[in-house]
């Protein structure tokens, strides 16, 4: 077992060195042979190699999400169901592979906020993710979940597709239907569901297998559903300009 595992932990390392280093050729070729023989042409040619930098990091990032993707894709990294934590398992052998190739580029989309690049590294790693769909959070396992259309994901949140208990780990499909709204900084667990138009309140947690159901509100840690809302408020300058 012990050599076993030090032979996926090269395997992994081999992984990342080849899919990353693939997504640097080209940026790296633009940068040598364009941008620096172009900063050395005069003031107009480094304010020009200075633009060109800012061209070839957005090149970088899209290299990044293509590599990866396709990288996940042709390898098959597929898992599924609940398994002991054995690295001799194929489910858990993808589980650690495929979070080789996504996860380090995941952490940089998500800190620059790309939405777009998010939403399409996502798909090209399995995830089922409808029109309009905007990514503010961080996914662990983008094949296990499928986002409606125009359903808001908000900053700093995460999904969790996976859970670890007693040795065992068990992989679950986050679904969110249409039109949803996971407010930032929440935690959605594995196996969770959130039907159409369902809302999950700012800082609060889907507990694992938890459905919300269509058009509800739900809040809190762990996440309950909220009372229906009360008569909105009048504004303060509505108030101002109407004395009584």
């Amino acid at each position: 077992m012990k050599g076993f595992g030090l032979g996926l932990v090269a395997l992994m390392s081999a992984l990342f060195i080849f899919v990353h280093g693939l997504a640097l050729l080209a940026p790296a070729a633009v940068f040598r042979y364009v941008i620096l023989d172009l900063a050395n042409r005069g003031l107009l040619g480094f304010v020009g190699a200075v633009f060109l930098v800012v061209v070839d990091f957005v090149l970088l990032l899209i290299m990044l999400v293509v590599t990866t993707g396709l990288a996940s894709r042709i390898l098959g990294l597929r898992y599924s169901g609940e398994h002991e934590v054995d690295l001799r398992i194929p489910a858990v052998r993808n589980w650690l592979l495929n979070f080789t190739i996504y996860f380090p580029t995941a952490v940089v989309l998500d800190f620059l906020h790309l939405y777009s690049l998010k939403t399409l590294h996502v798909s090209l790693l399995g995830g089922k993710i409808g029109r309009g769909v905007v990514i503010g959070g961080m996914i662990t396992d983008p094949g296990l979940i499928q986002v409606g259309d125009y359903t808001n994901i908000g900053g700093f949140s995460t999904i969790m597709c996976h859970s670890t208990e007693r040795g065992r780990i068990r992989f679950g499909r986050v679904t969110i239907g249409r039109n949803c709204g996971v407010g930032a900084r929440s935690t959605i667990l594995a196996g969770a569901t959130l039907e159409d138009g369902a809302l999950l309140g700012a800082g609060s947690l889907l507990t694992k297998n938890t459905v919300i159901p269509a058009g509800q509100t739900w809040g809190g840690v762990p996440a309950r559903p909220l009372p229906a809302a009360r008569e909105a408020p009048i504004p303060k300058s509505e108030i101002q300009n109407n004395p009584q």
